[in-house]
């Protein structure tokens, strides 16, 4: 080390002690220099952590390697109060404004005030239209289709088939059959929390007339100009359905025009923010998710799939 370099080390850590004092020793001093403005950090220069720093002109980073990351953010895990293992931030997009500005590059992310992130997809043509803006899809903004085992929900021709009837009492016939005009309501949270939609397979079996069946939302008025299925006096018929599902309890509408036994089964969910029980969920193995998804990387893809 030359002999300039080693003054000039020697400055640094001078200049640092001497700021320390300061703000021990100055108290008012240190406030004032502190609401001076924001820290600075311009090229070559580092960071000051704890304070606001003013990057200016925006600075790339280029990696060296093809297959490593060119940042990389590294906080330790910690274990919450259920026992579980989670992961300590490592990076926060302060939410700001509705969306992202459309004249910003291609690749800008950000996240607005409601928490949703938007990301710049692709250049506008023309450019002084703007570019390509969308959020990047969470549970919160979106929603799936959960395929689950088959599950019986309701089947009026057993007690144990009408326990999740909500509303029982002066709908049903002395056989359990839905009576002629009435309309039950079934309850669905045995399977599913917060849903959206379910999609099912209905069936009517020992109907006294000819009539239809009307399966709906809960929360929605009975429409008028809609059957799910109609039958025949006596026939047995099933058809497929998909209806949604009363966004403040999971419930759905079940109507007759005319006396029938009912049988419902779901066979999937349609959820955003809610959730599927896990229980109903289909499986092939007891394999953990990650053993799984070790086997399907080693998988041979068929020629349809490259």
């Amino acid at each position: 080390m030359s002999k300039d370099q080693d003054s000039a080390i020697g400055r640094r850590h001078l200049l640092r002690r001497a700021g320390t004092v300061a703000a021990g020793l100055a108290g008012t001093a240190a406030v004032g220099a502190a609401a001076a403005g924001p820290a600075q950090a311009a090229p070559g220069q580092p960071v000051l952590q704890g304070q606001v720093n003013e990057a200016g002109t925006p600075t790339t980073l280029r990696g060296g390697s093809a297959t490593s990351a060119t940042l990389r953010l590294e906080n330790p895990t910690i274990t919450n109060m259920e026992g579980v293992e989670v992961a300590s931030p490592a990076l926060r997009l302060t939410p700001n404004g509705e969306s992202i500005n459309q004249k910003s590059e291609m690749g800008s992310v950000t996240m607005d005030r409601s928490g949703t992130i938007w990301a710049v997809t692709g250049e506008g043509l023309p450019p002084e239209t703007g570019n390509f803006v969308e959020y990047i899809r969470t549970e919160t903004n979106t929603n799936q289709l959960v395929p689950v085992v088959p599950q019986r929900v309701i089947d009026t021709r057993t007690a144990a088939g009408r326990a999740r009837i909500v509303n029982p009492a002066g709908n049903l016939d002395s056989s359990g059959r839905l009576l002629r005009g009435r309309t039950i309501q079934v309850n669905l949270d045995e399977f599913v929390y917060s849903g959206q939609a379910v999609y099912g397979n209905v069936t009517v079996t020992g109907a006294l007339a000819a009539g239809f069946l009307q399966v709906y939302p809960h929360s929605a008025q009975r429409p008028t100009s809609f059957s799910t299925i109609n039958f025949q006096a006596g026939q047995t018929l099933s058809n497929f359905f998909l209806t949604g599902i009363s966004p403040v309890i999971d419930y759905i509408s079940v109507h007759a025009q005319q006396t029938t036994h009912v049988i419902l089964d779901v066979v999937a969910f349609v959820v955003a923010a809610g959730r599927v029980n896990p229980a109903i969920l289909p499986t092939d193995d007891p394999l953990a998710a990650e053993d799984r998804r070790t086997q399907l990387a080693r998988r041979t893809k068929p020629s349809w799939a490259k």
